[in-house]
């Protein structure tokens, strides 16, 4: 049977002969679709330069490997805010961010993300301790997935203890100051290392006046409370001129930013500090001989019980994205066990998924094994008040620290100081009702 006539254009006759002639050589092209591949816009937390580069590193080998354009930008946490803000007034915002997850929460800028929540629950395990108050909002949705636990701690000079003839850890907050009026060797060495200033590291004080029974807001979170509790305000006040009083506070607390108690520690010049294990990742590579020296506990008691605070490291996408498929699936990845084997070997943070407990870096370094303990029976930033948007601000103002500077250093009275506070609370409260 005769086959019919094909006719041809030259342009087609071309393009078939340009095909037959690649196939015959073993070549081929790239896809058409290469130059519409999805770009992804990352901004990474900065803070520990081992654990940036990991993250920094997984981020773009991903992006090689899924065919995706990254745009990756390490962002210091003192500049995220002001940065993201002017973002969304610009309409250019990224896609991906690793910090401000409370505060873009209250502010409605974050994609919701509770099935990414919901699938990693499933896979790998369950969510340690507190993960899933923190994440999980009063409608059962999340906008921000955990990638990290940490809490401030007791770090303390062993060897100075010892020395002292001193068991370490003292149990409550009065052994701590016994402890370090009788450890310390000023001006050499102070016995406790804390900010009282605006920084953040100095609510460290509201910790512990809640360990004296006090909260801030009630069970809701909505209503301020803290008038409530003013005779423990004032037990916890007595405690704290104690503390002041003492001299076993370095000079210049007052104005600490939130380097100071780390380089205080580091060289040498106090007893006790209260700290992430950064303190101790920093001499691991710089003073290995001060870090065999170095013991890591949880708070000290306070008269009403331990409150022991954990913080956060999270991603979160923003609403704004054009590509919310491609910034989940990079959301998902990052939370794989494997990798995340590698991050949390040389990152301050402790396990927030059940797969994550096994890894050998708990066993391997004493002090980051003490964040397995922590992430388990640590509460959430704040407790026993809701860590919610309300608190976060206040927190962020240093409210409870601010109070203390008034009294030590304004040299107000404790009800005028009080009476501040209570309405810094309440002014600020308001704004969430």
């Amino acid at each position: 049977m005769a086959r019919p006539v094909i006719l041809r254009t030259r342009r087609q006759f071309l393009k078939s002969a340009s095909a037959t002639a690649v196939a015959a050589a073993g070549l081929s092209f790239p896809a058409p679709a290469r130059a519409q591949r999805p770009k992804l816009v990352y901004w990474c937390y900065q803070f520990l330069k081992a654990s940036d580069e990991a993250r920094a590193d997984f981020a773009r080998e991903w992006a090689k490997k899924n065919n995706v354009d990254l745009q990756l930008t390490m962002v210091p946490w003192k500049e995220f805010m002001p940065k993201i803000t002017a973002a969304i007034e610009a309409k250019a915002t990224p896609d991906v961010v690793e910090s401000g997850g409370v505060e873009l929460r209250a502010r409605g800028q974050l994609l919701d993300v509770t099935d990414l929540y919901k699938k990693a629950e499933k896979t790998h395990g369950g969510w340690v301790g507190p993960s899933s108050k923190i994440m999980l909002e009063p409608d059962g949705r999340v906008h921000t997935l955990l990638y990290g636990l940490q809490g401030f701690m007791l770090v303390a000079r062993n060897d100075l203890l010892a020395q002292a003839g001193l068991k370490p850890p003292p149990a409550t907050w009065v052994d701590l100051l016994a402890y370090a009026k009788k450890a310390q060797q000023p001006p050499r060495t102070f016995g406790i290392g804390q900010a009282i200033s605006n920084q953040t590291d100095s609510q460290v004080w509201e910790d512990i006046m809640k360990s004296y029974g006090s909260r801030l807001a009630d069970e809701a979170g909505r209503r301020v409370v803290l008038g409530d509790y003013k005779g423990q305000v004032w037990e916890f006040l007595d405690y704290f001129t104690e503390v002041w009083k003492s001299g076993v506070l370095p000079p210049g607390v007052v104005t600490w930013d939130n380097t100071m108690n780390n380089s205080t520690y580091q060289s040498g010049k106090a007893v006790f500090v209260f700290n992430p294990v950064t303190i101790s990742l920093w001499l691991e590579a710089n003073n290995p001989e001060l870090l065999a020296k170095t013991g890591h506990y949880t708070y000290p008691r306070g008269p009403k019980g331990l409150i022991q605070p954990l913080t956060y490291a999270s991603r979160s996408i923003v609403k704004y994205t054009k590509v919310p498929d491609v910034a989940k699936q990079f959301l998902w990845d990052s939370m794989d066990p494997k990798k995340m084997d590698r991050e949390l070997t040389v990152s301050q943070w402790g396990p927030v998924l059940n797969a994550y407990r096994d890894f050998d870096v708990w066993k391997k370094k004493p002090f980051m094994g003490s964040l397995i303990g922590m992430s388990l029976k640590g509460e959430p930033q704040g407790h026993p008040d809701v860590f919610n948007d309300a608190w976060r601000e206040q927190h962020t103002n240093t409210v409870i620290s601010r109070m203390l500077q008034r009294i030590v250093v304004d040299n107000w009275s404790r009800d005028k100081a009080f009476a501040e506070t209570l309405d810094v609370l309440n002014k600020i409260y308001a704004k969430y009702a």
